[in-house]
């Protein structure tokens, strides 16, 4: 984070300012919010990456369109809501490393039933090593979303067919007989 970043509203008339002051966290939360979700906006969206203000920067990660700049900022990030809102974005899809994805998947649960219900869409993954991942998960959330996906492999379904969990089983079984 950005110790020494200030967001400030200033307002000019005749290319004189004529008001100025810091705004609040709570302010610039809502700005990011309300903000176009565009690429021309990702300037904005780098600075408020950087915001020390975690509902900031869970703002930004809810955005579609950032890019893989701003992805690589909030994919650091310490907060797991940031990072959580991140993995649910289609810019998150887009730019996410194989590496990336594993860490986040071992970090946190509700990551891991993200990555697992949409297991086909991220561009820079291999499927097929991100389910093998997923279907070693220990919790049994993550294999249902992994079994209820119609995108997972059938080989990894085939495994989940197996599981002690019979909600587990029987998804990966109605998707192999979908």
């Amino acid at each position: 984070m950005a110790k020494d970043l200030v967001f400030r509203l200033v307002i000019s008339e005749a290319g004189k300012e004529t008001y100025s002051a810091n705004l609040s966290y709570e302010a610039v939360s809502n700005i990011v919010s309300n903000y176009s979700d565009n690429i021309e906006s990702n300037n904005f969206f780098v600075l408020a990456a950087q915001h020390a203000a975690s509902t900031v920067r869970e703002n930004v990660a809810y955005k579609d369109n950032l890019s893989s700049d701003v992805v690589k900022v909030l994919s650091q990030d310490s907060s797991i809501a940031v990072l959580r809102n991140l993995a649910r974005s289609n810019a998150f899809r887009e730019n996410a490393t194989q590496d990336l994805l594993e860490r986040l998947i071992k970090l946190d649960t509700e990551i891991a039933q993200t990555i697992a219900g949409s297991v086909e869409s991220f561009e820079q993954a291999d499927v097929n090593k991100l389910a093998t991942l997923l279907a070693a998960h220990s919790d049994p959330s993550v294999l249902a979303s992994l079994a209820q996906n119609y995108s997972t492999p059938k080989k990894v379904l085939k495994t989940l067919v197996n599981h002690p969990d019979p909600y587990v089983a029987r998804e990966a079984k109605a998707r192999l007989e979908d």
